[in-house]
């Protein structure tokens, strides 16, 4: 059809503009076709792999050896096998675990190299090879023995590689695992035996199994200790808060990249409908049908929605596969390979063609609605005053305020736009920087605040009598809420007059150590404030205690409930003047055979130092992904405003307005709304990270605080009107090129 020229001219004519909503789409369909794919692909390695490979439920130590495993496997449906674990100090700051060769329960996969075949040999976890240098041939030594590295492996129960079970983040430059014959542990003196365990039967709740386990344990009087079951490892854990966290994030996204744009098409077609209306009531008078020309205007948005989703799906392709391998870096799984769902590529192109064709037919069949008679009288000017316009009181205010602020509450679906493109820019910057301030808290300011030790020492078995110079002992059992497993935390006992633990209230007074006090994430997961009582169930019995509240500690250094050694010991029916640790601000010298695990303060500053350069890599990105968003949407909403007033610029200038003066009032009406935008965003933002946060928890068992750093929102806030200042310069010609005859054409006196 002849009339269908008109769209490429259309096109070209506002070319920048519709560049703008084209890249916006574009970026939608990309972030939604990368977070699924990583989504996906990193869900469908680690099912395959903890599945296939036999992931445990959970493990434990024992004060003697299971005299018939055979037997408890048949009674309760279950695998069970004894492996070992020593941990063999390669220097000072180096630590290489070695775990046997397992037959039945968590199978390590070569990923690289050869499996073992005899003695000597040694697979790696490849994280801590690269970091290390061991390259597969090389030789490494561990535990007074050389071993040749034939491979590189991944393990079920170890897909994150932490050294305690209770770290947050792995540094490979400081611990690694490695997989030895079994008999290669001989000579290796103090070497662990741990029992995994999985259930066969995986319908029945895995819990409840484990009670059913360790009561049996119990009656054929074996004491088992370091009890950890997979829901609370996070060496299992966190690589499903990941993959979750991107198939959430895979939709918010990209739908708000789309809803903008269906903002955006539907206010410039609305004004083209309107611009033209006379031209539309000519043709149909000469007979064009009404689906004719709604066909015609719907061509604009389907040609910019299909040629946005196909680009962005396309160009997303092949980011997929080293996004993937970007994660497995953090996250050691085999990779099979990676796969393209192409339902995926097909609802990135189509789902922007449904919101923008859905929005402009819409906006669209509304104007075309009106006869023939009435569009060629043109388009009336509405210069009614309207609810926004009344509640503000514009009266009140001078020209140019009066004049910017009516720029804005007259047209709402710009004013909207704006506000909503503005809002989500800065939710996006503010987010990286929060996540980042938060973790730097907890990880700095709350742990270094509250704990004044080095070193954490947990024993294999109660120990009796006084802490070396500069020490002080502690207790601990595993405690979680009934029906709730999920919210693990320790019940710790300390020294009454410890000075190594400092806890305050949110006051900042000292709280002290003779009392019964808990930490501020788990008094808000719990629901306890102080003077309170809470029951929770023991991990180690599955009895329930109730402990009486005297106060909420400020601080975020982890989930516990502190009280004094002997009220601890006495509740739990320990020895009295017993304990099962050691903090010491220096490091002591405790055979390796007593010990459970030893906890460094300064390797967790030196991981959160690690995890913070990758950290402020993503921090960058998403402030430049911010600011180009933001950088579309203010130039679009400001060459609306411009293309709006042509004839109140045209007239200004015959007034005698200096163009200075023009620029400052038709291109600095958008300052409120920004401004507005980036107040709205701050709880906005607050809001979601507490539910992000809260997610967090639920999967990991890891309680973050939302921090928000004035510097950071003052930063976000410079970054967001440098975004303005720069629409404004793009902007700033096109209010030049109008000339003053424009008000004459338009017949305005």
């Amino acid at each position: 059809m002849a009339l269908n020229r008109r769209v490429f001219r259309i096109l070209k004519e506002n070319v920048i503009r519709y560049l703008g909503v084209l890249i916006l789409i574009i970026l939608g369909s990309y972030t939604f076709l990368v977070a699924t794919g990583i989504a996906e692909n990193l869900g469908d390695l680690v099912t395959s792999f903890t599945e296939g490979n036999k992931q445990e439920d959970l493990s434990f130590l024992t004060d003697k050896p299971i005299a018939d495993s055979e037997k408890l496997e048949k009674d309760f449906n279950a695998l069970i096998e004894e492996s070992k674990s020593f941990d063999a100090a390669l220097s000072d700051t180096l630590t290489l675990r070695l775990l046997s060769n397992t037959k039945k329960v968590n199978i390590p996969a070569v990923t690289e190299g050869q499996p073992l075949s005899g003695p000597g040999e040694i697979l790696l976890d490849p994280s801590f090879a690269k970091a290390n240098g061991y390259p597969v041939g090389s030789s490494i030594n561990a535990g007074g023995k050389t071993f040749s590295v034939v491979g590189f492996v991944s393990l079920p129960h170890y897909i994150y590689p932490l050294k305690n079970v209770n770290d947050i983040m792995n540094s490979p430059d400081i611990f690694g695992v490695g997989v030895i014959n079994s008999e290669d542990f001989n000579g290796l003196d103090n070497a662990s035996v741990i029992y995994s365990v999985r259930f066969n039967n995986r319908s029945q709740s895995i819990n409840e199994q484990a009670v059913q386990l360790r009561e049996r344990l119990h009656d054929e009087g074996i004491t088992e200790s370091e009890w950890i079951d997979i829901m609370n490892n996070k060496r299992a854990r966190m690589a499903w808060a990941s993959i979750t966290g991107m198939k959430t994030m895979s939709v918010p996204l990209p739908s708000a990249m789309f809803l903008m744009c269906c903002l955006i098409i539907g206010i410039m077609i609305w004004r083209m409908i309107r611009h033209e209306s006379v031209i539309i009531g000519t043709l149909y008078a000469q007979g064009y049908r009404r689906r004719e020309l709604i066909r015609h205007y719907m061509a604009i948005p389907i040609i910019l929605a299909l040629t946005g989703g196909i680009i962005g799906s396309l160009s997303a392709l092949p980011s997929i596969a080293p996004a993937v391998m970007a994660m497995i870096s953090y996250y050691n799984v085999p990779v099979n390979g990676i796969e393209l769902n192409f339902l995926n590529v097909l609802l990135g192109i189509l789902t922007p063609v449904l919101f923008l064709g859905l929005s402009s037919y819409g906006v669209i069949r509304l104007e075309l609605k009106r006869s023939p008679a009435e569009l060629m009288k043109g388009d009336k000017q509405n210069n009614k005053v309207n609810a926004l316009e009344r509640i503000f009181k514009l009266e009140r205010l001078s020209f140019h305020a009066k004049f910017k602020l009516r720029e804005q509450l007259r047209s709402v679906s710009r004013l909207v736009f704006l506000l909503l493109g503005v809002t989500i820019a800065s939710v996006l910057m503010l987010l990286g920087f929060t996540i980042m301030n938060s973790m730097n808290y907890v990880f700095n300011n709350s742990t270094n605040g509250t704990y004044k030790f080095e070193y954490e020492y947990a024993f294999k078995d109660i120990q009796y009598g006084e802490a070396p110079e500069g020490a002080e002992v502690f207790s601990a059992g595993r405690f979680y809420p009934k029906g709730q497993e999920e919210i693990e935390f320790y019940v710790t006992g300390v020294e009454p007059d410890s000075t190594i633990l400092t806890l305050k209230d949110k006051k900042d007074n000292p709280i002290p150590n003779d009392q019964i006090n808990i930490t501020k994430p788990l008094a808000d997961r719990l629901g306890i404030r102080a003077g309170e009582t809470v029951s929770v169930i023991n991990k180690q019995d599955g009895k329930t205690y109730t402990f009486h509240i005297d106060a909420v500690a400020d601080t975020y250094a982890g989930q516990f409930i502190f009280m004094p050694m002997a009220e601890f010991n006495k509740k739990l029916g320990i020895p009295e003047n017993s304990y099962m640790g050691i903090w010491s601000t220096k490091k002591l010298s405790i055979p390796e055979d007593k010990l459970s695990g030893i906890k460094s303060l300064s390797e967790v500053s030196n991981a959160m130092d690690e995890l913070l350069g990758p950290m402020v890599s993503m921090v960058v990105a998403m402030t430049v992904i911010s600011c180009v968003v933001g950088l579309i949407i203010l130039y679009l909403v400001t060459s609306l405003i411009i293309e709006e007033n042509k004839n109140t610029i045209s007239l200004f200038k015959i007034f005698g307005y200096r163009y200075r003066e023009i620029k400052s009032l038709i291109l600095n009406s958008s300052t409120f709304v920004l401004i507005g935008g980036f107040i709205i965003s701050i709880p906005i933002m607050a809001v979601s990270m507490g539910a992000m946060y809260g997610y967090l928890g639920d999967m990991i068992n890891l309680v973050l605080p939302t921090i928000i750093s004035p510097v950071y929102v003052v930063f976000c806030f410079a970054a967001i009107m440098l975004t303005y200042q720069l629409s404004k310069l793009l902007c700033a010609k096109k209010v030049n090129a109008v000339s003053m005859s424009e008000a004459l054409k338009a017949g305005v006196e």
